[in-house]
Formats: C-alpha cells, sequence, structure tokens
C-alpha cells in the first residue's frame, strides 16, 4: 500500500516535492505573516486566522499526538514538541528562530493559524471538539495546551 503524503490535501505533491527541494529565503513569508494578514484581516485578524488553521489542520492526517510534528516542520511553522499526553490534554512547545524578533502583540495573533492547524488535526484524530490555547513566555517562547 502507497502512504499519502500528510499535506497532500493542502498542496499538489508534485509542489510538495519540488517546494521542500527550495532553499528560499524566509523573509518573504515574514513579510506576509507579517503585514499581509494584519491588512488584511484587520482586528479579525486572530479568530479568521483560527478558524483557517483548523480548516487545513483537518486535512492532516494524524494518528497520535507526535503526528503534527513533521507537518509543522514541513510547512516553516516552527519547531513543535510535545511535551506532555494525558487522557484529556496535550501540551506542546512551538518555537521558531523568528519568535524572539517579534512583539508578544504580533505573535498572540499570528500564532493563531498554528493553533487553528493543531486543533484542526487532533479535532480529526480524536473524534472530539478540541480546545487550542496559547501561553506566550519570555523571548519568544510558546506554549500550547490542548484540550478535547
Amino acid at each position: 500500500m502507497k502512504e499519502t503524503d500528510q499535506l497532500s490535501a493542502l498542496l499538489p505533491t508534485a509542489s510538495i516535492a519540488y517546494a521542500e527541494r527550495m532553499n528560499m529565503p524566509y523573509l518573504g513569508y515574514h513579510l506576509l505573516r507579517e503585514t499581509l494578514t494584519q491588512t488584511l484581516l484587520g482586528e479579525s485578524e486572530s479568530p479568521i486566522l483560527y478558524w483557517v488553521g483548523k480548516n487545513m489542520g483537518r486535512k492532516i492526517p494524524i494518528q497520535s499526538a507526535n503526528g503534527i510534528i513533521l507537518p509543522f516542520i514541513r510547512l516553516g511553522l516552527g519547531q513543535l514538541d510535545l511535551l506532555k499526553e494525558s487522557e484529556q490534554h496535550l501540551h506542546y512547545s512551538l518555537s521558531h528562530t523568528i519568535y524572539p524578533y517579534m512583539s508578544q502583540e504580533r505573535l498572540s495573533r499570528t500564532l493563531s493559524l498554528e493553533c487553528g492547524v493543531i486543533a484542526g488535526a487532533i479535532e480529526e484524530w480524536r473524534g472530539k471538539e478540541t480546545l487550542v490555547q496559547m501561553e506566550l513566555g519570555q523571548k519568544g517562547s510558546v506554549q500550547i495546551h490542548v484540550s478535547f
């Protein structure tokens, strides 16, 4: 049985393989995340990004709490690490080299996309309504708390 790429529901398979071989500067992506979403979405940025992320996350098939980690890396969303897993909760840390250079206000708004992706993927896997809360620490440290 041929294994399906976890991200094939989000992007054409051929473009995934090509894009992963490219070595492009991160600045353009960061510019889009910093200015385009803020300009287009305004005060609704955070809830819209969460909704879009949740929709995307539902399309990423996972089989475990660790299953979302590799898609996060591949999509350039950051390094996601599972810290704790219990019957009704998951606790992750999320890091990225750009986070220490972003304001707390921008992080709290823009990382709604990442929280939504986590919520959508875990909701599909667990088959339960999922709530994701983000906790920002010093110097760009981010904790993600998942409840279902």
